[in-house]
Protein backbone atom coordinates (compact mmCIF):
# COMPACT_ATOMS: atom_id res chain seq x y z
CA UNK A 1 0.00 0.00 0.00
CA UNK A 2 1.24 3.11 -1.07
CA UNK A 3 1.81 5.27 1.87
CA UNK A 4 0.78 9.23 1.84
CA UNK A 5 4.08 10.80 2.81
CA UNK A 6 6.40 10.37 0.61
CA UNK A 7 9.58 10.38 2.80
CA UNK A 8 12.25 10.32 -0.06
CA UNK A 9 11.12 11.51 -3.41
CA UNK A 10 13.06 10.14 -6.20
CA UNK A 11 14.28 13.93 -6.71
CA UNK A 12 15.89 13.96 -3.45
CA UNK A 13 17.95 10.14 -4.35
CA UNK A 14 18.88 12.03 -7.75
CA UNK A 15 20.56 14.85 -5.47
CA UNK A 16 21.82 12.96 -3.49
CA UNK A 17 23.92 11.08 -6.15
CA UNK A 18 25.65 14.03 -7.11
CA UNK A 19 26.50 15.01 -3.38
CA UNK A 20 29.84 14.42 -1.79
CA UNK A 21 32.23 13.20 -4.92
CA UNK A 22 32.01 14.01 -8.16
CA UNK A 23 31.67 9.61 -8.89
CA UNK A 24 28.10 9.78 -7.31
CA UNK A 25 28.33 9.38 -3.89
CA UNK A 26 25.40 9.58 -1.88
CA UNK A 27 25.82 12.15 0.91
CA UNK A 28 24.33 10.18 3.94
CA UNK A 29 22.11 8.01 2.07
CA UNK A 30 23.10 4.30 2.22
CA UNK A 31 25.72 4.09 4.50
CA UNK A 32 24.29 0.88 5.44
CA UNK A 33 24.03 0.99 9.15
CA UNK A 34 26.93 1.20 11.45
CA UNK A 35 28.65 -2.04 10.56
CA UNK A 36 31.47 -4.02 12.42
CA UNK A 37 35.50 -3.95 12.29
CA UNK A 38 36.92 -6.70 10.83
CA UNK A 39 35.26 -9.63 9.21
CA UNK A 40 35.29 -9.76 4.62
CA UNK A 41 37.76 -7.20 3.58
CA UNK A 42 37.84 -5.54 7.14
CA UNK A 43 40.61 -6.57 10.02
CA UNK A 44 44.03 -5.37 10.66
CA UNK A 45 42.86 -2.01 10.96
CA UNK A 46 41.18 -1.27 8.19
CA UNK A 47 38.19 1.04 7.94
CA UNK A 48 35.02 -0.55 8.30
CA UNK A 49 33.31 -1.41 4.57
CA UNK A 50 30.67 0.91 3.66
CA UNK A 51 28.61 1.06 1.02
CA UNK A 52 29.27 4.66 0.12
CA UNK A 53 32.54 2.92 -1.76
CA UNK A 54 30.10 1.38 -4.23
CA UNK A 55 28.21 4.35 -4.86
CA UNK A 56 32.15 6.25 -5.18
CA UNK A 57 32.45 3.60 -7.78
CA UNK A 58 29.43 4.03 -9.77
CA UNK A 59 26.78 1.66 -8.55
CA UNK A 60 24.42 4.94 -8.33
CA UNK A 61 25.23 6.56 -11.66
CA UNK A 62 21.88 5.80 -13.39
CA UNK A 63 19.65 6.76 -11.01
CA UNK A 64 17.01 9.06 -11.93
CA UNK A 65 18.11 9.09 -15.73
CA UNK A 66 15.36 6.77 -17.34
CA UNK A 67 11.69 7.45 -17.48
CA UNK A 68 9.55 4.59 -18.86
CA UNK A 69 7.35 5.80 -21.91
CA UNK A 70 3.95 4.47 -20.61
CA UNK A 71 2.40 2.82 -17.80
CA UNK A 72 -0.50 1.28 -17.38
CA UNK A 73 -3.70 2.23 -14.76
CA UNK A 74 -5.18 -0.20 -11.93
CA UNK A 75 -8.68 -0.14 -11.67
CA UNK A 76 -8.41 -1.43 -8.03
CA UNK A 77 -5.74 -2.78 -5.99
CA UNK A 78 -4.44 -5.75 -6.85
CA UNK A 79 -3.60 -4.98 -10.54
CA UNK A 80 -0.69 -5.28 -11.87
CA UNK A 81 0.62 -2.38 -13.85
CA UNK A 82 2.81 -2.42 -16.66
CA UNK A 83 5.74 0.27 -16.80
CA UNK A 84 7.54 0.36 -20.64
CA UNK A 85 10.36 1.30 -21.70
CA UNK A 86 10.49 2.68 -25.18
CA UNK A 87 13.50 1.24 -27.42
CA UNK A 88 15.48 4.07 -28.96
CA UNK A 89 15.71 4.37 -32.67
CA UNK A 90 19.56 4.15 -32.31
CA UNK A 91 19.90 2.17 -29.47
CA UNK A 92 23.73 2.07 -29.03
CA UNK A 93 24.17 5.97 -29.01
CA UNK A 94 24.01 7.74 -25.44
CA UNK A 95 22.41 7.67 -23.36
CA UNK A 96 22.23 4.17 -23.15
CA UNK A 97 19.03 3.12 -21.31
CA UNK A 98 17.23 -0.04 -20.07
CA UNK A 99 16.72 -2.63 -22.83
CA UNK A 100 16.66 -6.50 -23.13
CA UNK A 101 19.26 -8.80 -24.32
CA UNK A 102 18.25 -7.85 -28.28
CA UNK A 103 17.15 -4.60 -27.94
CA UNK A 104 13.95 -5.35 -27.43
CA UNK A 105 11.71 -3.41 -24.81
CA UNK A 106 11.86 -3.72 -21.22
CA UNK A 107 9.05 -3.87 -18.66
CA UNK A 108 8.74 -3.16 -14.71
CA UNK A 109 5.35 -4.48 -12.96
CA UNK A 110 4.24 -3.40 -10.06
CA UNK A 111 1.01 -4.59 -8.15
CA UNK A 112 -0.13 -2.52 -4.94
CA UNK A 113 -1.25 -4.51 -1.88
CA UNK A 114 -3.38 -3.89 1.43
CA UNK A 115 0.14 -3.41 3.47
CA UNK A 116 2.82 -1.31 3.97
CA UNK A 117 5.59 -3.53 3.10
CA UNK A 118 7.58 -4.05 -0.05
CA UNK A 119 8.69 -7.10 -2.45
CA UNK A 120 11.41 -6.29 -4.92
CA UNK A 121 11.56 -9.52 -6.49
CA UNK A 122 14.02 -10.27 -9.39
CA UNK A 123 13.20 -13.03 -11.86
CA UNK A 124 15.96 -15.67 -13.03
CA UNK A 125 16.60 -16.73 -16.55
CA UNK A 126 20.12 -17.72 -17.37
CA UNK A 127 23.51 -16.00 -18.23
CA UNK A 128 25.40 -15.10 -21.17
CA UNK A 129 29.65 -14.53 -21.49
CA UNK A 130 31.96 -14.24 -24.38
CA UNK A 131 31.29 -17.58 -25.85
CA UNK A 132 28.26 -19.01 -24.57
CA UNK A 133 24.61 -17.89 -24.11
CA UNK A 134 21.42 -19.60 -22.17
CA UNK A 135 19.16 -16.69 -21.13
CA UNK A 136 15.62 -15.38 -21.82
CA UNK A 137 15.85 -12.34 -24.17
CA UNK A 138 12.69 -11.06 -23.91
CA UNK A 139 10.52 -9.31 -20.75
CA UNK A 140 7.68 -10.55 -19.35
CA UNK A 141 5.02 -10.27 -16.89
CA UNK A 142 4.90 -10.70 -12.64
CA UNK A 143 3.73 -14.80 -12.66
CA UNK A 144 1.09 -15.35 -9.92
CA UNK A 145 2.94 -18.30 -9.07
CA UNK A 146 4.34 -19.30 -4.94
CA UNK A 147 5.18 -16.24 -3.23
CA UNK A 148 4.15 -14.40 -5.80
CA UNK A 149 0.97 -15.12 -5.45
CA UNK A 150 -1.67 -13.54 -3.53
CA UNK A 151 -4.51 -16.19 -3.35
CA UNK A 152 -1.88 -18.55 -1.80
CA UNK A 153 -2.87 -20.02 1.19
CA UNK A 154 -0.33 -19.29 4.03
CA UNK A 155 1.57 -16.80 1.98
CA UNK A 156 3.12 -14.33 4.09
CA UNK A 157 3.77 -11.85 1.20
CA UNK A 158 0.06 -12.19 -0.07
CA UNK A 159 -0.67 -8.68 0.81
CA UNK A 160 2.43 -6.98 0.24
CA UNK A 161 3.03 -4.67 -2.41
CA UNK A 162 4.92 -5.75 -5.49
CA UNK A 163 8.03 -4.50 -7.45
CA UNK A 164 8.51 -7.24 -10.37
CA UNK A 165 12.32 -6.81 -12.30
CA UNK A 166 11.90 -9.70 -15.50
CA UNK A 167 15.21 -11.08 -16.39
CA UNK A 168 16.13 -10.11 -19.60
CA UNK A 169 19.72 -8.87 -19.70
CA UNK A 170 21.83 -12.40 -19.31
CA UNK A 171 24.08 -10.62 -16.93
CA UNK A 172 22.66 -10.97 -13.64
CA UNK A 173 21.47 -7.41 -13.41
CA UNK A 174 24.78 -6.56 -13.69
CA UNK A 175 25.83 -5.42 -17.12
CA UNK A 176 26.66 -2.25 -18.76
CA UNK A 177 27.85 -3.54 -22.03
CA UNK A 178 26.60 -3.70 -25.34
CA UNK A 179 28.88 -6.18 -27.77
CA UNK A 180 27.98 -9.05 -30.02
CA UNK A 181 27.05 -12.33 -28.51
CA UNK A 182 26.11 -15.99 -29.32
CA UNK A 183 22.54 -16.38 -29.85
CA UNK A 184 20.56 -17.93 -26.78
CA UNK A 185 20.34 -21.47 -27.32
CA UNK A 186 16.70 -20.70 -25.14
CA UNK A 187 13.87 -21.05 -26.99
CA UNK A 188 14.24 -20.83 -30.83
CA UNK A 189 17.56 -19.18 -31.03
CA UNK A 190 19.15 -19.48 -34.26
CA UNK A 191 22.81 -20.67 -34.63
CA UNK A 192 25.46 -17.94 -34.85
CA UNK A 193 25.95 -14.69 -32.59
CA UNK A 194 24.41 -10.93 -33.12
CA UNK A 195 24.40 -7.42 -31.16
CA UNK A 196 23.65 -7.84 -27.60
CA UNK A 197 22.23 -5.46 -24.66
CA UNK A 198 23.44 -6.63 -21.37
CA UNK A 199 21.95 -3.39 -19.65
CA UNK A 200 21.49 -5.51 -16.07
CA UNK A 201 22.55 -1.86 -13.80
CA UNK A 202 20.56 0.36 -16.39
CA UNK A 203 17.34 -2.27 -15.92
CA UNK A 204 18.16 -3.04 -12.20
CA UNK A 205 18.01 1.03 -11.70
CA UNK A 206 15.32 1.46 -13.61
CA UNK A 207 13.23 -0.52 -11.89
CA UNK A 208 14.10 0.86 -8.23
CA UNK A 209 13.46 4.37 -9.71
CA UNK A 210 10.11 3.32 -10.37
CA UNK A 211 9.82 1.18 -7.18
CA UNK A 212 10.55 4.53 -4.95
CA UNK A 213 8.03 6.77 -6.70
CA UNK A 214 5.00 3.98 -6.58
CA UNK A 215 5.73 2.42 -2.88
CA UNK A 216 8.40 5.39 -1.45
CA UNK A 217 7.94 4.17 2.61
CA UNK A 218 7.68 0.91 2.95
CA UNK A 219 8.11 -0.46 6.56
CA UNK A 220 10.31 -3.37 5.47
CA UNK A 221 11.42 -4.99 2.55
CA UNK A 222 11.75 -8.31 1.19
CA UNK A 223 14.49 -8.76 -1.53
CA UNK A 224 14.22 -11.65 -3.48
CA UNK A 225 14.74 -14.01 -6.71
CA UNK A 226 15.54 -16.99 -7.89
CA UNK A 227 18.22 -18.56 -10.00
CA UNK A 228 19.71 -15.72 -11.98
CA UNK A 229 17.42 -13.38 -10.16
CA UNK A 230 19.20 -14.33 -6.72
CA UNK A 231 22.44 -13.93 -8.06
CA UNK A 232 21.33 -10.68 -9.07
CA UNK A 233 20.08 -9.93 -5.46
CA UNK A 234 23.95 -10.08 -4.32
CA UNK A 235 24.17 -7.06 -6.77
CA UNK A 236 20.91 -4.82 -5.87
CA UNK A 237 21.63 -4.73 -2.32
CA UNK A 238 23.47 -1.96 -1.93
CA UNK A 239 21.33 -0.50 -4.67
CA UNK A 240 18.37 -0.97 -2.61
CA UNK A 241 20.10 0.38 0.24
CA UNK A 242 20.79 3.50 -1.47
CA UNK A 243 16.93 3.93 -2.34
CA UNK A 244 15.81 2.91 1.44
CA UNK A 245 18.80 4.18 3.56
CA UNK A 246 16.31 3.00 7.10
CA UNK A 247 14.35 0.37 5.93
CA UNK A 248 14.85 -3.17 7.14
CA UNK A 249 15.72 -5.93 4.33
CA UNK A 250 14.92 -9.28 4.39
CA UNK A 251 16.72 -10.96 1.43
CA UNK A 252 15.63 -14.16 0.13
CA UNK A 253 17.69 -15.84 -2.03
CA UNK A 254 16.51 -18.91 -4.06
CA UNK A 255 19.71 -20.47 -5.66
CA UNK A 256 21.77 -17.86 -6.66
CA UNK A 257 23.97 -18.27 -3.51
CA UNK A 258 27.09 -17.24 -4.72
CA UNK A 259 29.11 -20.59 -5.58
CA UNK A 260 31.22 -20.01 -8.56
CA UNK A 261 34.03 -22.04 -9.61
CA UNK A 262 36.47 -23.02 -6.43
CA UNK A 263 40.22 -22.02 -7.34
CA UNK A 264 39.25 -20.56 -10.47
CA UNK A 265 38.66 -16.55 -9.76
CA UNK A 266 39.34 -15.18 -13.61
CA UNK A 267 36.03 -17.16 -14.04
CA UNK A 268 34.00 -14.42 -12.09
CA UNK A 269 36.46 -11.86 -12.70
CA UNK A 270 37.02 -11.97 -16.25
CA UNK A 271 34.65 -14.05 -18.04
CA UNK A 272 31.61 -12.39 -16.09
CA UNK A 273 32.57 -8.95 -14.18
CA UNK A 274 35.04 -7.79 -16.80
CA UNK A 275 33.03 -9.32 -19.90
CA UNK A 276 29.93 -7.60 -18.16
CA UNK A 277 31.88 -4.05 -17.49
CA UNK A 278 30.62 -5.20 -14.03
CA UNK A 279 34.01 -4.78 -11.86
CA UNK A 280 32.90 -1.45 -10.16
CA UNK A 281 30.14 -3.05 -8.02
CA UNK A 282 32.71 -5.43 -6.36
CA UNK A 283 34.60 -2.87 -3.70
CA UNK A 284 38.27 -2.49 -4.60
CA UNK A 285 39.15 -2.60 -0.73
CA UNK A 286 37.49 -5.91 -0.96
CA UNK A 287 40.92 -7.80 -2.11
CA UNK A 288 39.43 -11.35 -0.70
CA UNK A 289 35.80 -10.50 -2.47
CA UNK A 290 36.17 -13.39 -5.16
CA UNK A 291 39.61 -14.37 -4.79
CA UNK A 292 38.92 -17.99 -3.95
CA UNK A 293 36.79 -18.48 -7.32
CA UNK A 294 33.00 -17.73 -5.44
CA UNK A 295 31.29 -14.71 -4.78
CA UNK A 296 30.56 -15.73 -1.64
CA UNK A 297 32.65 -13.25 0.15
CA UNK A 298 31.39 -10.28 -1.63
CA UNK A 299 28.33 -11.40 0.43
CA UNK A 300 30.58 -11.38 4.06
CA UNK A 301 31.00 -7.95 2.74
CA UNK A 302 27.77 -6.63 2.47
CA UNK A 303 26.87 -8.21 5.76
CA UNK A 304 30.11 -6.27 7.61
CA UNK A 305 29.08 -3.24 5.74
CA UNK A 306 25.39 -3.27 6.82
CA UNK A 307 23.71 -4.28 9.70
CA UNK A 308 20.06 -3.91 8.47
CA UNK A 309 19.41 -6.63 6.77
CA UNK A 310 19.28 -10.75 7.13
CA UNK A 311 19.87 -13.30 4.68
CA UNK A 312 18.14 -16.50 3.98
CA UNK A 313 19.99 -18.55 1.41
CA UNK A 314 18.26 -21.53 -0.48
CA UNK A 315 19.70 -24.51 -2.36
CA UNK A 316 19.58 -27.90 -3.78
CA UNK A 317 22.75 -29.60 -2.74
CA UNK A 318 23.70 -30.52 -6.30
CA UNK A 319 21.85 -27.73 -8.24
CA UNK A 320 22.21 -29.10 -11.78
CA UNK A 321 20.86 -26.18 -13.57
CA UNK A 322 23.90 -24.06 -11.48
CA UNK A 323 26.43 -26.27 -10.87
CA UNK A 324 26.41 -28.70 -14.27
CA UNK A 325 24.56 -26.48 -16.74
CA UNK A 326 26.12 -22.85 -16.05
CA UNK A 327 29.28 -23.50 -14.14
CA UNK A 328 29.97 -26.86 -15.47
CA UNK A 329 31.67 -28.60 -12.77
CA UNK A 330 30.82 -32.68 -11.39
CA UNK A 331 28.01 -31.86 -8.67
CA UNK A 332 30.16 -33.93 -6.06
CA UNK A 333 32.54 -30.35 -6.60
CA UNK A 334 28.96 -27.89 -6.15
CA UNK A 335 28.06 -29.89 -3.26
CA UNK A 336 31.61 -29.07 -1.26
CA UNK A 337 31.76 -25.94 -2.70
CA UNK A 338 28.30 -24.92 -1.38
CA UNK A 339 28.86 -26.28 2.19
CA UNK A 340 31.91 -24.70 2.68
CA UNK A 341 30.90 -21.20 1.49
CA UNK A 342 27.52 -20.83 3.04
CA UNK A 343 28.57 -22.32 6.23
CA UNK A 344 31.52 -20.23 6.43
CA UNK A 345 29.40 -17.12 6.03
CA UNK A 346 26.61 -18.94 8.62
CA UNK A 347 29.34 -19.04 11.19
CA UNK A 348 30.94 -15.98 10.68
CA UNK A 349 26.83 -14.51 11.08
CA UNK A 350 24.95 -16.92 12.46
CA UNK A 351 22.03 -14.32 13.55
CA UNK A 352 21.90 -12.99 10.21
CA UNK A 353 22.74 -15.53 7.47
CA UNK A 354 20.97 -19.48 7.52
CA UNK A 355 20.74 -21.40 4.77
CA UNK A 356 17.95 -24.12 3.94
CA UNK A 357 19.94 -26.78 2.12
CA UNK A 358 17.84 -29.83 0.58
CA UNK A 359 19.69 -33.12 -0.87
CA UNK A 360 19.17 -33.11 -4.72
CA UNK A 361 19.72 -31.50 -8.10
CA UNK A 362 16.84 -29.67 -8.48
CA UNK A 363 16.64 -26.00 -8.99
CA UNK A 364 14.63 -23.34 -6.85
CA UNK A 365 11.78 -23.33 -4.58
CA UNK A 366 9.79 -20.50 -4.43
CA UNK A 367 7.83 -19.75 -7.26
CA UNK A 368 6.69 -23.41 -7.03
CA UNK A 369 3.21 -24.19 -4.30
CA UNK A 370 3.68 -28.44 -4.57
CA UNK A 371 6.90 -29.68 -5.94
CA UNK A 372 6.60 -32.65 -8.39
CA UNK A 373 9.08 -35.12 -7.35
CA UNK A 374 12.10 -34.63 -7.40
CA UNK A 375 11.72 -31.03 -7.99
CA UNK A 376 11.76 -27.83 -5.88
CA UNK A 377 8.49 -26.04 -4.41
CA UNK A 378 7.26 -24.10 -0.95
CA UNK A 379 6.65 -27.64 0.57
CA UNK A 380 9.96 -29.15 0.54
CA UNK A 381 10.84 -30.15 3.87
CA UNK A 382 13.81 -30.67 5.68
CA UNK A 383 13.51 -31.83 9.78
CA UNK A 384 9.79 -31.34 9.05
CA UNK A 385 9.88 -27.84 7.95
CA UNK A 386 9.05 -26.83 4.85
CA UNK A 387 10.32 -24.03 2.87
CA UNK A 388 7.40 -21.88 3.44
CA UNK A 389 7.76 -22.24 7.09
CA UNK A 390 11.19 -21.13 6.63
CA UNK A 391 10.71 -18.81 4.91
CA UNK A 392 7.59 -17.29 6.84
CA UNK A 393 9.58 -17.65 9.67
CA UNK A 394 12.58 -15.32 8.39
CA UNK A 395 10.19 -12.28 7.69
CA UNK A 396 8.15 -12.60 11.06
CA UNK A 397 10.78 -13.25 13.26
CA UNK A 398 10.68 -16.47 14.73
CA UNK A 399 12.41 -18.67 16.18
CA UNK A 400 11.86 -21.62 13.33
CA UNK A 401 14.04 -19.32 11.10
CA UNK A 402 16.94 -21.79 11.83
CA UNK A 403 19.93 -23.24 9.61
CA UNK A 404 19.10 -26.17 8.31
CA UNK A 405 21.26 -28.83 6.27
CA UNK A 406 19.67 -31.74 5.24
CA UNK A 407 21.04 -34.78 7.05
CA UNK A 408 22.31 -36.62 4.30
CA UNK A 409 24.65 -33.44 4.07
CA UNK A 410 26.05 -33.52 7.24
Amino acid sequence: MRSGVLALGLSAVVALVGCGSDSGTSGTAGTGGSGGAGGAGGGGGAPAPSFEELYDQGLTKYVGMFTPESSGAAKQAGDVITHTFSVPAEPLEEPRGPLCLRGTEFTVDTREGTSDDLVIYLQGGGACWEDFCSAFEVTNSLPPTGILNPAFEGNPLADWDVLYLPYCDGALFAGDVDRVLPNSVVGEGEPGESQAYQRGLQNLTAALDIGLEQFPNPGRIVLTGISGGAFGTIVALPLVRFYYPETEIVVINDSGVGVAKEGNPDFVDETLLAGWNATSLVPDSCTDCTSNGHVTRLIEWQLEADDNFTISALSFSADAVIGTFFLMIPPAQFTESLLAETGRTTMLYEDRYKRFIAEGTAHTFLLTEMAEPDGGGLDVEISGVTVLDWVTAHIEGTQVWDDLVDDGLQ
